[in-house]
């Protein structure tokens, strides 16, 4: 017992340093984590909407409801976990540190997850189930609004760069 004391009062240098890794490594996972969400919504952006759009343009709106239900469900299958286990890496590092911008950054990817529902998923349900003539017009809504979610990851990741860099 005396000795906790004595450690918890007192950390050793080794200590310390064991510390400091972990803080270190958990600010490289938040950052990484943030990085790999901004990486999946730029493809998204600037790949997977402007091939919606081409559909759109072609007026190949059966090409888009075919892909759209198996594209969404897929792409929400990794967005949620991968959202979520971001967000709590970025609480990890913002306990760690204590320094406020790991909680800005971690907020700002975690509002993804609520913008999506919110905001895009009344044109995410009609690209699964509506007709035809619905399909141009809620696609272009849906590419329209889809790159909020690009500029809120990318303003995390940045934000959490500039925090590892405080390391």
């Amino acid at each position: 017992l005396r000795f906790r004391l004595c450690v918890r009062s007192h950390p050793s240098p080794l200590t310390m340093a064991m510390i400091n890794n972990t803080n270190k490594w958990t600010a490289i996972t938040a950052t990484g984590l943030a990085g790999i969400v901004t990486g999946c919504l730029t493809f998204v952006s600037a790949v997977d909407t402007r091939s919606f759009l081409t559909h759109v343009a072609d007026k190949d709106t059966e090409t888009i409801k075919k892909h759209f239900s198996i594209w969404w469900p897929t792409g929400r299958d990794l967005m949620v976990p991968l959202l979520l286990t971001t967000s709590v890496a970025h609480g990890a590092a913002y306990y760690t540190s204590k320094n406020k911008n790991w909680a800005i950054s971690g907020a700002l990817l975690m509002l993804i997850g609520p913008y999506t529902g919110i905001v895009l998923g009344e044109s995410i349900e009609e690209l699964r189930k509506s007709d035809t003539a619905q399909v141009a017009e809620t696609t272009k809504r849906f590419c329209k609004m889809h790159h909020v979610r690009l500029a809120l990851a990318a303003a995390g990741f940045g934000l959490s760069l500039v925090s590892l860099a405080d390391f």
